[in-house]
């Protein structure tokens, strides 16, 4: 899953620094997945850097100017989200000068902070929060990473996590309920951040996160070239449920070898244990002929579930012009897998 996630934004170029929000209800797992992301890109050799929106709450007497309790305040007065759109997001955006604060608030001692970088123009920021697509972020983030984990679940991690901190386990998860979660169903029916998000995880069984959707929004229409067993019928609709529409083109650049496989779910849908797999070569006279698809995230979400971890996915140009993604040899061991526990964000002092 990580390995997947990361291949797809070490192939995102945007000419500034790649912005990712890692979003979510309160303990879905957000700080544990944009963690480990960060060490998935810093494999691929693409510089990953880590921000939390804890270095960006808002002083206690902004926060609870609405009650400790009030989940409205939670959800409105929290986090100083125009202090990070302008010296974070626009600053690692176009026409930007890449230097961004890390934190403006010690969130434990409530006291204003200066800490200052500078980011690589091929890095990738990687931004654990809550509220991360509201208004005033909506339009800065280059890719959106919703953790989708159910109410009930993130409650109870999330108040195993933060018992000491909230004087018990039972204390805690009262906050959840009035305060914290409370919040997060106010964001969620304002917003509706799932949707909105370019990829979604789901986290509901632990040890078993996956990838839902990659690739944009619910609508998006992605192009993906095919050159084995994914054009063949039965794989389609036994990983679409669907026969996918396309045309045939040309992948310049590479040539065609086969790979032995050992997954028996692959196996018995293409019928083979030796599929075809292509490596890059740049030579002019080396061309792989197949098909561009025309897909939904959903269905490249289960394209990258279906190839086996020989295979890595990047973006080409094909013979017509069309930019397409595409799978390649140079698979690799996958790093350990996501968020199945609580996130460490620090809670609210």
């Amino acid at each position: 899953m990580l390995a997947r996630i990361a291949d797809h934004l070490a192939a995102r170029r945007t000419g500034h620094p790649l912005r990712v929000g890692v979003d979510g209800i309160t303990a879905a797992g957000k700080t544990t997945l944009a963690d480990e992301l960060a060490g998935a890109l810093g494999a691929l050799g693409r510089p990953a850097v880590r921000v939390s929106m804890d270095g960006f709450h808002h002083p206690r007497a902004r926060r609870y100017v609405r009650g400790r309790e009030s989940a409205e305040g939670y959800y409105r007065d929290a986090y100083d989200l125009e202090s990070f759109a302008n010296l974070v997001l626009v600053p690692l955006g176009p026409d930007g000068d890449r230097r961004y604060a890390e934190a403006i608030l010690d969130l434990d001692r409530d006291t204003p902070v200066e800490e200052w970088a500078d980011a690589r123009p091929d890095a990738v920021v990687v931004v654990d929060g809550s509220f991360l697509q509201r208004g005033e972020l909506r339009a800065l983030w280059d890719e959106v990473v919703f953790v989708d984990t159910p109410y009930e679940l993130a409650r109870e991690r999330g108040a195993v996590r933060d018992a000491e901190r909230f004087a018990g386990i039972d204390e805690a998860r009262r906050l959840f309920d009035t305060r914290y979660h409370a919040a997060s169903h106010l964001y969620e029916d304002e917003i509706d951040p799932r949707s909105r998000a370019t990829i979604v995880v789901t986290n509901a069984e632990p040890g078993e996160p996956f990838v839902q959707r990659i690739g944009g929004a619910e609508d998006a229409r992605i192009a993906l070239f095919a050159y084995g067993t994914l054009c063949q019928a039965e794989v389609q609709l036994a990983s679409f449920g669907r026969l996918l529409e396309g045309s045939p083109d040309v992948l310049p650049g590479f040539a065609a070898d086969f790979v032995s496989i050992s997954d028996p779910d692959v196996i018995r849908a293409s019928g083979s244990d030796r599929h075809p797999i292509v490596s890059m070569t740049g030579a002019a006279g080396d061309v792989v002929e197949g098909t561009c698809f025309a897909i939904g995230p959903h269905e490249l979400a289960a394209a990258d579930r279906y190839e086996v971890d020989d295979y890595r996915r990047i973006l080409v140009r094909l013979s017509s012009g069309t930019e397409a993604w595409v799978y390649v040899a140079g698979g690799r061991g996958a790093p350990r897998a996501g968020p199945t526990g609580a996130s460490a964000t620090r809670m609210e002092g």
